[in-house]
C-alpha cells in the first residue's frame, strides 16, 4: 500500500471557460488574491509612493544623482567655507572662553601674590603687615569685580580676594580682639558666618551679653551714688562677680579685666591695680587689644616701668608700623633713661611709616632730656597741628621754649594752653619748683 497522499481530482471544465483562466496558478479555492485586487481598485491619488533611491545629499540631504555625495550648491559652500559658519562661530567663542580663563586665572595669581604674603606676616605673628596685605588684595579683587562686572553684586571671579575677606577678620581678631571682629562679622555675614568664624562670633556674642549685663549694673549702682562718690571697691567687685555667675558662658578674662578696669578707674591704690592687671595677663596674655594702653599707664603709675616696657615690645612684635605703639615704646624707653633705644626705635620706624606728632613729641622729650632744646623745639613746633594737636603737644612746646630761652615762642603756646586748661607742671617748672626730669621721668612720665 502507497503512503503517497492522493492529490484531488481536477473538476471537469467547459473548454470556453479554461480558455478564459488566467496561466498563472490559482490558489486550490480558485478564490482571487485579496492584495492584488486592492491594488487594481486603488485610484491614482492613493497610487503608492515609489521607493527612493538613497542617493541624498550628506550635507543638506537634497536628491542627488547615484554616485554623487554632495548636492552641486554643497559643493561650491564648502569650496568657499572649508568650515561649516557654525563651527567658526564656535571656535570663535571657545578662544575668547579660554582667553578670558586665561586672563582671570593670571589676575588672581596678582592678587594672590598679597594673600601669601600676608600668609606669611601672620605666621610671625606681624599681625599689622598680615592684615595690611590682605586688605591690599580684598581691595583690589573688589576694584576689578566692579570695574569688569558693574552690574554684578552677588559673586566675584576674582576669589583670592574674595576669600580673604575671612583671613582679614582672624586678624582684626588678633589685633582689637574679637568684640571688634564681631561687629565686621555681623556687617558683613550676619548671624550665619562662614565655618573659619564661627568660634570668633560666638566668642564676641558672649562678650557682647556679659558688657551689656556690667554697663546695666554699673549705671544702676553709679546712679545709686552722690556725684562726688566715685564708688565702693568691694560693691562694684560683687557686681562683676553676680554678672559673670549669670552669664556662664562669660569669657575668664572678660571678667578679670572688669575687675582690673574697677581698680584702675579708682586709681587709689597702685599695688592693688597692677595686682589685677597682673592676674589678666596670666589668663590671656596675647589680649593686647584689651589692656595695653591702660596696662601700660597703670604699671607706670606704679612705676614698674619695666612690666610696661614688656607689653609694649610685645605690641612692636604685632605692628611695628603703627605709630602709637612707637610712641608708647618711645615713653617707655624714655622713663628707664634709655635714650639711645629710643631714637633707634624711631629711625626704624620711619623705614615703615609717616611719624606721627606723638612719634615726634617722644622724640623731642629724649632731646630735651639730653639738654638739646633746639632741634626739641624745632621737631615740636613743625609737627604741630591746630587740628590734631593735643594739650600735651601744646604744653611740651611751652616747656621747651622756655627751656630754650625763647620767650616768644613760650608765650604764645603758654597764652593757647591757658585758654584751654592751666597746666600746673608748666607754672612749676618756669617757677623754677620742678625739673624737666620730674615731668618726663615719674608718675608716668606725661606733663599733667
Amino acid at each position: 500500500m502507497s503512503d503517497r497522499i492522493p492529490l484531488p481530482e481536477e473538476p471537469d471544465v467547459p473548454a470556453q471557460q479554461a480558455e478564459d483562466v488566467p496561466a498563472s496558478p490559482q490558489s486550490p479555492s480558485e478564490e482571487p488574491d485579496i492584495l492584488i485586487q486592492d491594488l487594481e481598485n486603488l485610484t491614482p491619488a492613493e497610487a503608492p509612493v515609489p521607493l527612493e533611491s538613497g542617493c541624498r545629499c550628506a550635507r543638506c540631504d537634497k536628491d542627488i544623482a547615484e554616485g554623487e555625495e554632495y548636492c552641486e550648491e554643497c559643493q561650491q559652500t564648502m569650496q568657499s567655507y572649508p568650515i561649516a559658519v557654525g563651527a567658526w562661530i564656535g571656535a570663535i567663542l571657545s578662544v575668547l572662553v579660554s582667553l578670558f580663563a586665561v586672563f582671570v586665572l593670571c589676575v588672581n595669581m596678582l592678587i594672590a601674590h598679597p594673600v601669601t604674603e600676608g600668609d606669611k606676616a601672620l605666621k610671625q605673628d606681624d599681625l599689622g603687615a598680615c592684615y595690611s596685605s590682605y586688605l591690599q588684595s580684598f581691595n583690589a579683587a573688589d576694584r576689578l569685580n566692579a570695574l569688569l562686572f558693574p552690574n554684578n553684586s552677588k559673586w566675584t571671579f576674582f576669589t583670592n580676594g574674595a576669600h580673604t575677606l575671612e583671613k582679614q577678620i582672624v586678624a582684626v581678631d588678633r589685633l582689637n580682639g574679637p568684640y571688634q571682629a564681631g561687629k565686621i562679622i555681623n556687617t558683613y555675614y550676619g548671624e550665619k558666618p562662614p565655618k573659619m568664624l564661627r568660634p570668633i562670633y560666638a566668642e564676641y556674642q558672649d562678650i557682647s551679653a556679659f558688657v551689656t549685663e556690667m554697663q546695666t549694673r554699673m549705671s544702676d549702682y553709679k546712679n545709686s551714688l552722690d556725684p562726688a562718690d566715685s564708688g565702693d571697691y568691694d560693691a562694684m567687685i560683687a557686681l562683676v562677680d553676680e554678672a559673670e555667675e549669670k552669664l556662664p558662658k562669660t569669657p575668664d578674662y572678660m571678667a578679670q579685666y572688669y575687675r582690673f578696669s574697677v581698680s584702675y578707674s579708682l586709681a587709689d591704690d597702685p599695688a592693688r591695680t597692677c595686682a589685677q592687671l597682673d592676674k589678666l595677663i596670666e589668663m590671656k596674655p596675647d589680649a593686647l587689644w584689651l589692656y595695653a594702653s591702660e596696662g601700660i599707664r597703670a604699671y607706670n603709675m606704679a612705676e614698674e616701668y619695666e612690666k610696661g616696657l614688656e607689653i609694649c615690645n610685645r605690641l612692636m612684635q604685632h605692628d611695628a608700623s603703627d605709630p602709637a605703639t612707637v610712641a608708647y615704646t618711645m615713653a617707655q624707653l624714655r622713663l628707664l633713661k634709655q635714650y639711645d633705644d629710643a631714637l633707634i626705635i624711631y629711625d626704624r620706624a620711619l623705614r615703615l611709616t609717616e611719624p606721627s606728632s606723638e612719634m615726634q613729641r617722644q622724640l623731642a622729650i629724649v632731646w630735651m632730656l639730653r639738654g638739646d632744646f633746639k632741634n626739641a623745639q624745632k621737631t615740636l613746633v613743625e609737627s604741630y597741628s591746630p587740628s590734631t594737636a593735643t594739650l600735651e603737644h601744646v604744653a611740651t612746646i611751652a616747656l621747651c621754649a622756655f627751656a630754650n630761652h625763647d620767650d616768644a615762642v613760650y608765650l604764645e603756646y603758654k597764652s593757647l594752653l591757658d585758654s584751654y586748661i592751666p597746666y600746673e607742671q608748666v607754672d612749676l617748672f618756669v617757677a623754677g619748683e620742678i625739673t624737666l626730669e620730674d615731668i618726663f621721668l615719674s608718675g608716668g612720665g606725661e606733663v599733667k
